[in-house]
């Protein structure tokens, strides 16, 4: 390997968050005094990681493409309301899942189809339709929570499965349901050319559609993706959790940006990777349980999420300063 090729990856995002995890990791190890090592304390930080890894791999998309979804955490709450209504009054559960990709996929369409036909700003738009999601959960809810009896058994008991190796340790079956269908849509974001026009599309949208692209489809389905993967995040926790409610999902989307953006997203468009994505919410998860390993104040946590978001900023306006040098 060539000097200039190893220079190279030792100043890339996914070397420099590798580097901060494992250095997080190994502190906590020594300072938690045994506790941060425990298996059930690590398989806490690998279980809560499922609902941030969907939304900020969704976010990574629209990221690429040079918008914003502001609505993911909304979507959440309204999908599992949903669907929480729908078993609660005696509905097949085909049907409260149908219920609910109806509503993922109008809401990705209406989002993208707003902001690429009339050209209106991504921020203002979701921010729009974050609003109408919670509403229109906590009017249907009054704000209680929807529990779902008459549910089948096979769908209480998926949201809390758990896939043992070993006979001893286990990991939560959504959790790795999740995993697969990232590492799968990954692979195609970078090897399947409609997928990977994605990150021309964001980085020059007009020499995108003077080549031939289809720039509108792109920005449209780039948010019903989004939409799905925040499905998915609502089923896995309403079954997880057992009910649904109107304020699942607050703040989720803040922490799905920042993620993406510490694992090098450009808010500008056309650049990102699932793969930093998922390092970015392993470091967040990684301090999030140091705050409680080591009897911090958990209010902290946001305030922390921010000082790394602002440094991964620093971090990308130096480093393009740089190279205009």
């Amino acid at each position: 390997m060539s000097g200039v090729k190893i220079k190279s990856i030792l100043k890339s995002r996914i070397f420099l968050l590798t580097f901060i995890n494992v250095f997080i990791f190994c502190f906590l190890s020594v300072a938690a005094q045994g506790k941060f090592l425990s298996w059930t304390n690590i398989k806490a930080i690998i279980s809560l990681m499922t609902y941030d890894l969907l939304l900020a791999s969704g976010m990574t998309f629209v990221l690429i493409l040079g918008g914003i979804d502001l609505s993911v955490g909304a979507q959440v709450a309204l999908e599992s309301v949903i669907i929480s209504l729908m078993l609660r009054s005696g509905l097949p559960l085909v049907i409260a899942l149908a219920a609910a990709l109806a509503a993922a996929v109008l809401i990705g369409f209406f989002n993208g189809y707003l902001v690429n036909r009339f050209s209106l700003a991504p921020f203002l738009v979701t921010l729009g339709s974050q609003l109408i999601c919670r509403g229109l959960a906590t009017v249907a809810t009054q704000g209680q929570y929807v529990s779902f009896p008459k549910a089948s058994r096979a769908f209480l008991t998926f949201g809390r499965y758990e896939i043992m190796f070993g006979g001893k340790y286990g990991f939560s079956l959504i959790l790795l349901i999740s995993i697969v269908v990232i590492v799968v849509f990954s692979f195609f974001l970078k090897y399947w050319n409609p997928l990977n026009r994605a990150f021309l599309i964001g980085a020059n949208p007009r020499a995108a559609r003077l080549s031939g692209m289809n720039v509108s489809r792109m920005t449209v389905m780039a948010y019903i993706v989004c939409a799905l993967f925040a499905l998915l995040a609502a089923i896995f926790m309403t079954a997880n959790q057992r009910i649904g409610y109107a304020n699942y999902g607050i703040t989720y989307e803040m922490n799905a940006i920042a993620v993406s953006v510490v694992g090098g997203a450009n808010m500008m468009g056309g650049r990102g990777s699932l793969l930093g994505t998922f390092l970015g919410v392993l470091m967040l998860a990684f301090i999030t349980n140091g705050f409680i390993m080591l009897g911090g104040n958990p209010n902290w946590q946001q305030a922390a999420t921010g000082f790394v978001l602002l440094a991964a900023i620093a971090f990308d306006a130096l480093t393009n300063r740089k190279g205009r040098a």
